[in-house]
């Protein structure tokens, strides 16, 4: 008899928790399908708004600079995506693409939301050599007029009007080009595709008519599909005496940037000073509040949240400074005190 009173207590509680586990794996299960259609839903209102140029301003100083389309410095962005990240390419479109000149987006497949311009080259990452070359050499042939050809990922952030700041006193007949200055490989260095770089017109032009045409494969890689867009590009340039610039500004401090705001601002003790990136980098920074230009032009590793947020912080927040007594003036807050966690802020590879 006590057997089967055991079974029965023992079969209940068996019951009593699948009953349990189910419902809540029930409720875990329509939770997260709420969640996902939300996000869902707020990642397609985002994709399909574009925000007008006319309510686009920096604050500086505690003056508004209206964003003005007749720039003298004519910038075309040119933007190396593919199929799988199409998605993410949209919200490029969506914020800062839309205050260039033009904005071009590269892929090796037509799609209805991005209209890229297709490029009959092999897809994947190993082959951005062989995109790289293609999309300069459709820029030098249907647009050779502009002033400037700005490089970038579907996840850089730029800022646009700092990048016209930096280039306004700038020849682009000069054969130059700008960006995250690396110094490992090429004897003048070379820029980082992950952060951006910005060719002269003359830059251009002097890759296409006269590096492409090189037989010398150690100077430019010219028959070669696979391989670091970057590098190879540098090493190229270099040939025809494209100049690797600086880009410092006034206060020695760097402008384009290969890593997330989250990888720079916070300092940590001891953050990632093994990383390569601290090796190749040719002009050595900071982490922390101090770390870059009050002038910056591109961020890397930038995910379409971190993307809108930067927009909205940038071009949606306006701060009434003029209010602000001087002696309790925010701008020049003490940081935080260093985190003992290593982990959350760790530099992300190019």
């Amino acid at each position: 008899m006590g057997r089967r009173v055991a079974a029965a207590v023992c079969c209940r509680g068996v019951s009593t928790f699948c009953l349990g586990f189910g419902l809540g794996l029930v409720l875990h299960l329509a939770l997260h399908a709420t969640l996902r259609h939300s996000d869902r839903e707020d990642g397609w209102r985002q994709e399909n708004e574009v925000w007008p140029a006319s309510m686009s301003y920096l604050v500086r100083g505690g003056q508004e600079d209206a964003y003005s389309a007749s720039s003298p410095v004519r910038v075309l962005c040119y933007i190396l995506t593919g199929p799988k990240t199409h998605h993410t390419a949209v919200h490029v479109r969506n914020t800062w693409g839309q205050r260039c000149d033009k904005t071009i987006f590269f892929s090796t497949e037509d799609d209805s939301s991005l209209q890229p311009t297709v490029l009959d080259v092999p897809e994947g990452y190993t082959y951005l050599w062989a995109k790289a070359k293609a999309a300069l050499s459709h820029l030098h042939t249907h647009h050779p007029d502009y002033d400037w050809y700005l490089k970038a990922d579907d996840d850089t952030y730029v800022i646009v009007e700092n990048l016209r700041y930096f280039l306004k006193d700038l020849d682009p007949q000069t054969p130059v080009y700008y960006g995250v200055k690396f110094s490992h490989h090429v004897k003048q260095g070379y820029m980082s595709g992950g952060g951006g770089y910005v060719l002269s017109r003359e830059a251009l032009r002097r890759f296409v008519t006269q590096a492409l045409t090189i037989s010398d494969q150690d100077k430019c890689a010219t028959n070669a599909t696979k391989g670091a867009e970057d590098l190879l590009l540098g090493e190229c340039l270099e040939s025809v005496g494209v100049k690797a610039g600086d880009s410092l500004d006034e206060d020695g401090r760097s402008r384009f940037f290969s890593h997330s705001p989250l990888s720079l601002y916070f300092k940590q003790p001891l953050i990632n000073k093994f990383h390569w990136y601290w090796r190749y980098i040719w002009h050595k920074h900071g982490v922390g509040p101090d770390c870059c230009s009050r002038h910056l032009v591109t961020f890397h590793d930038v995910d379409p949240r971190m993307m809108w947020t930067l927009e909205a912080l940038l071009y949606r927040l306006h701060i009434h400074r003029h209010l602000q007594p001087l002696h309790l003036n925010t701008s020049t807050s003490t940081p935080p005190p260093p985190s003992s966690s290593r982990s959350s802020l760790s530099l992300n590879s190019t």
